[in-house]
């Protein structure tokens, strides 16, 4: 059958694009077939693969524990600093401290002998510390309730040092007087237990000086007022005094008020 007969009827045209279609797609498998069947995956290919889809777990593992540690230090981080002395909320730790402490002392009625100066020193470009020495003496529950009380102030305050030993000046022992020994002085104080306690420490508190602020650091401690300010209304408030001197108010007429002795001058 000739071409021209297998075309002249649709069951031969069929068959003519079926081979056409057939050689078509021969000569595409041999041109790209190759390169086709060079990119399939083989079993070395599929085990390096593997081998590198382990490697890169392994790094993203690593990667993410660290990211794990990093993102605790800088909770710890912002915990620390959450519960530092700040300058904004706290006042300036070189007054502010020491006043904090003399209030514990009057609100007690604990006397002490002597509150230093803040020593303030820079940790690094965030952290400081404050350090303060106090020295003082009472009876030994008056002593525990105002350490107590200190421990209460926030930032909490930590003891660099303390030092506590028995003061037996006040102590008196008694002595039968049917038989007078001689004894030796030294000896019969050590023997009485003391009332009183000398005690002498230096306390430090963490000083926070970085850059973030109250509110990123999510800080619920209200800001201390400043006592000191405080007392001290400007003049065009209107907390002001009134005009006039100090304790006199002033006359709405503006004439000053008499008083008895410029009565008398006037006389």
């Amino acid at each position: 059958m000739s071409l021209k007969q297998l075309s002249s009827n649709k069951k031969g045209q069929l068959i003519l694009c079926c081979v056409i279609l057939g050689a078509v797609w021969g000569f595409l498998l041999i041109r790209f077939g190759a390169s086709y069947f060079k990119d399939l995956p083989d079993q070395k290919r599929i085990n390096n693969a593997g081998k590198e889809l382990e490697k890169a777990k392994a790094d993203f593992e690593k990667y993410d524990a660290e990211n794990r540690k990093n993102q605790q230090i800088r909770r710890q981080y912002r915990q620390l600093a959450a519960k530092a002395w700040i300058t904004s909320i706290d006042g300036a730790v070189e007054t502010a401290l020491r006043r904090r402490i003399s209030e514990v002392s009057e609100k007690l009625d604990f006397r002490l002998n002597s509150i230093g100066s803040a020593n303030v020193v820079r940790i690094n470009n965030d952290f400081s510390h404050a350090d303060i020495t106090l020295q003082g003496a009472g009876e030994i529950g008056d002593v525990i309730r105002f350490l107590a009380a200190l421990a209460k102030i926030e930032p909490q305050l930590s003891w660099r040092q303390l030092q506590l030993t028995p003061d037996n000046r006040f102590n008196r022992f008694n002595r039968s007087d049917s038989s007078v020994q001689s004894v030796n002085l030294a000896t019969q104080l050590n023997t009485i237990p003391a009332t009183r306690l000398n005690f002498r420490g230096t306390l430090r508190v963490l000083v926070y000086i970085g850059s973030m602020t109250p509110a990123e650091l999510k800080i619920t401690r209200l800001p201390v007022p400043d006592t000191v300010n405080s007392m001290e209304a400007p003049e065009d408030s209107e907390f002001a005094p009134p005009a006039g001197e100090a304790g006199v108010p002033a006359d709405p007429s503006g004439k000053a008020e008499e008083t008895p002795a410029s009565a008398e001058v006037k006389k």
